[in-house]
């Protein structure tokens, strides 16, 4: 099925550059990132991250729409708010008769990645100038595929959860003098299919089934926005050094709030710094 996707993004990529080698860009970024979780089904204590994050992104603009992919991968610390130094103890005796103080962090560990595939339409587009300098304005709205996982391990095993969604989206897009480009994206789901732990919070299967087939077979629902609300927004500066590269900044935030089977409720910051290639 992986096989099956790579293929047809390949082909959008090869379809979309060959229609014109000079609004394609190659985005690298590298960031940090923390995350707030309160997952009433695995634990009462709401958890916090500290992650770092790699981006990588392609975009394609033409006259009237804009074509993105976006993956972003992230690891680091998963530990309880205000327990950060949470010690495990081993219990029992030395060979002396002295208790044992051997001890380790309980911190867990959390996996968290996320791809998304958008087309949006140019809805409308104005020019001005400032000081004498130049700027350009253009916003699109459209549609996007999106999925996100997070995935914990070590003594944590609260914030297991999988989403795929069909979001509207709207973005607007800004160019001061050629050399400053600004871009805001807000992304909303319309439906979704999302996969959580079974009530019972664990991963066990009569028929001997693998972890990950159990776990997507036991805890996935359709999802709509009555009960899955997960507002994704971007914010963008890109200063070009020259025509084919630009520096700049690239801010991530969501809310997500899911009720099924018990809420789950997450907020996401990520800052990264970019590198992008425009050919």
């Amino acid at each position: 099925m992986y096989s099956k996707i790579i293929l047809v993004i390949s082909c959008i990529l090869c379809l979309v550059t060959a229609s014109s080698a000079q609004n394609n860009s190659i985005n690298i970024g590298i960031g940090y990132q923390r995350t707030w979780m309160n997952d009433q089904q695995g634990s009462p204590l709401k958890y916090q991250t500290s992650e770092k994050t790699l981006n990588l992104g392609y975009e394609y603009y033409g006259e009237k729409s804009k074509f993105d992919l976006e993956l972003n991968g992230a690891i680091g610390n998963f530990f309880p708010t205000g327990f950060f130094d949470r010690q495990l103890y081993e219990p029992g005796y030395n060979n002396d008769g002295t208790p044992k103080t051997d001890s380790g962090l309980m911190n867990g560990k959390i996996y968290n990645g996320r791809i998304k595939l958008g087309y949006l339409r140019a809805v409308n587009n104005g020019y001005s100038t400032i000081n004498k300098k130049d700027l350009y304005n253009k916003s699109y709205v459209g549609a996007s595929l999106n999925n996100q996982i997070f995935y914990t391990d070590n003594f944590t095993r609260t914030g297991w959860m999988n989403s795929s969604s069909f979001n509207g989206e709207f973005a607007h897009r800004a160019l001061f003098n050629t050399k400053h480009h600004f871009e805001i994206k807000i992304s909303v789901p319309l439906f979704a299919r999302v996969s959580r732990l079974p009530y019972h919070n664990s991963v066990s299967s009569a028929r001997d089934e693998s972890d990950i087939k159990t776990f997507f077979k036991q805890g996935s629902r359709f999802a709509w926005l009555g009960n899955f609300q997960n507002i994704q927004m971007d914010a963008s500066y890109q200063y070009k050094i020259s025509k084919s590269f630009g520096l700049g900044l690239h801010y991530f935030g969501q809310w997500l709030h899911y009720t099924e089977v018990k809420p789950i409720n997450l907020f996401q910051n990520n800052l990264a710094l970019t590198a992008s290639f425009n050919y």
